[in-house]
């Protein structure tokens, strides 16, 4: 997976997301700045985040993202 890859499929779900990958092959990090996180718990933005990847999880194509999320403020 690439990480121009992991930011359209954030992008794709999460409209206003901007996103600043890093990393290669499997492992990456992000950092994604969103409104859709205003309100809500950090856990809960990254499920929000986590839930996107779900299918790379599960065939190994994605073994291990860390996720930072914020808001635009």
């Amino acid at each position: 997976m690439s990480p121009e890859k992991i930011r359209e499929k954030i992008q794709a779900v999460i409209e206003d997301a901007q996103v600043m990958t890093s990393g290669e092959d499997c492992n990456f990090s992000v950092v994604v700045t969103s409104e859709a996180f205003e309100g809500k718990s950090p856990l809960l933005r990254h499920r929000m985040v986590n839930d996107i990847f779900k299918d790379e999880f599960a065939s190994g194509a994605l073994h291990a993202l860390s996720i930072k999320t914020k808001t635009p403020e």
